[in-house]
């Protein structure tokens, strides 16, 4: 027996010829735009949110429940990167990273994937838009208020974002608020 038929799975290898024609290409697009995944905020709240507009200081504490669904059948996920950016009117106030190259996970197909109490904590010195500091002080009349998520991620067949447009009411002495609302993202862009 030659070393080339001890080696394990070489019979199942079939022969490379140098002369072969062989395209590369990349995954047709309707393929990977027909079943993106879906996300989620299935609970939130928010327990703080301060801005000094002297020294221009926001406070913000929010924790979160994001769920991500593969609606494919057949087909699994493979994601290493997935962030979630805060905004509130048109400024970014906060960063949270889910998934990295170091903690990618593998999703099955159609299934359901649950991040429960992301914390999305901190002090940033941030400049508000006039426009945005007038929505700000009607959010703190009313105790409710508008921040946006920005959900970017990567995975192996698509990679894109979402926006997910939450309505927070504001609880108090440090406690959640009742009242949050579910809230589907909308896709923004999957290439």
């Amino acid at each position: 027996m030659s070393a080339k038929d001890e080696s394990f799975g070489s019979s199942y290898l079939p022969a490379f010829d140098e002369t072969d024609n062989l395209k590369i290409t990349k995954p047709d697009r309707h393929y990977r735009d027909s079943h993106p995944p879906k996300f989620a905020v299935e609970n939130a709240s928010l327990s703080q949110f301060n801005y000094t507009k002297t020294n221009h200081i926001l406070s913000y504490s929010l924790a979160l429940n994001i769920t991500i669904t593969n609606p494919k059948k057949y087909i699994g996920l493979e994601y290493n990167d997935i962030q979630v950016i805060a905004y509130y009117g048109k400024t970014r106030f906060a960063f949270v990273t889910l998934v990295n190259e170091t903690a990618s996970f593998y999703q099955n197909p159609n299934t359901t994937v649950s991040f429960e109490n992301v914390a999305v904590r901190g002090h940033k010195l941030v400049l508000f838009a006039e426009s945005d500091f007038n929505k700000y002080s009607l959010g703190t009349a009313a105790d409710v208020y508008s921040v946006d998520l920005l959900i970017a991620f990567k995975e192996t067949f698509v990679s894109g974002n979402a926006i997910c447009n939450l309505k927070l009411p504001l609880g108090f002495n440090g406690t959640a608020a009742p009242g949050f609302q579910a809230t589907k993202c909308w896709r923004r862009r999957y290439y």
